[in-house]
């Protein structure tokens, strides 16, 4: 009787250190996969900011344009 005990608590372990390891190794690929989502986040984010940078600059433009134009009027 004591045998068997003993193999259902190795057992029992065993089966628990396999579901830990297991969870372990579907974190570290589930971090990977955010990793290189957010990387390619950050990609985009900088070409938007370099798209916005260049649509402000033609903006000033255009109202300074507009504000000369009115200026001249006067």
């Amino acid at each position: 009787m004591d045998a068997t005990w003993a193999a259902v608590v190795t057992g029992s372990f065993g089966l628990l250190m396999f579901l830990i390891e297991k969870g372990r190794r579907e974190n570290v690929r589930d971090h990977g996969f955010v990793k290189e989502r957010l990387d390619g986040l950050k990609e985009d984010i900088a070409d938007i900011d370099a798209d916005i940078a260049n649509i402000e600059n033609k903006i000033d433009g255009h109202l300074n344009d507009h504000l000369n134009n009115f200026s001249k009027k006067k």
